[in-house]
């Protein structure tokens, strides 16, 4: 069996104000990595251990990983896996968040946006690929919302693609004989 804590990543001015970044590749700003820091205090405060990081290589998720390592005291390489990237929002991509978003991303209407099914088996596949490539081990994933959602939204009753993920949130899952199971989902350390 593998234990998965999967990771949203720290807070970016896109976030902060509200924008669609999608694969655009911003670093964390300063809060961000407070936020980073903090999620590895408390993880190493709860006695959690990682045997594999995983991220994926845009600086906000690579960022993340690196500094709740460092927190943790683990020297262990981070290993990219490209297909745990954020979706692709289309034409929405660098766009504020209005009225109009949440609508539009539950409809799929948005012109050249990855469609909820493509994301859903990207995602489902990657983290497949990752768990048989590290059977039996503790495995932290530092990705992105929608990443994390397109999982979540299979798995819990509910959850929807609006559903709020907070920075640096962490959402525990199992993986056994080909199934995933959620344990708890949207832990923000700095609210505990």
């Amino acid at each position: 069996m593998n234990t998965i804590c999967l990771v949203r990543h720290g807070e970016t001015d896109a976030n902060k104000n509200f924008i669609v970044q999608g694969r655009i590749d911003n670093p964390l700003n300063a809060h961000g990595r407070y936020q980073a820091k903090e999620t590895g205090k408390y993880l190493k405060d709860n006695h959690e251990w990682f045997d594999v990081y995983v991220s994926r290589p845009l600086r906000r998720a690579f960022e993340t990983a690196k500094i709740i390592a460092h927190e943790l005291d683990q020297a262990k390489p981070i290993f990219m896996h490209s297909d745990l990237t954020e979706r692709n929002f289309g034409a929405y991509d660098g766009k504020k968040i209005d009225e109009s978003y949440s609508k539009l991303i539950l409809s799929g209407e948005i012109p050249d946006m990855e469609k909820n099914h493509e994301l859903e088996v990207r995602v489902m596949t990657a983290l497949k690929d990752i768990c048989a490539k590290h059977p039996d081990q503790n495995i932290l994933i530092v990705t992105h919302s929608h990443t994390i959602k397109a999982l979540l939204v299979q798995l819990l009753p509910g959850f929807t693609y609006i559903s709020y993920l907070a920075n640096c949130s962490l959402n525990y899952l199992t993986y056994e004989d080909g199934t995933f199971t959620v344990l708890k989902h949207n832990v923000n350390p700095l609210a505990v």
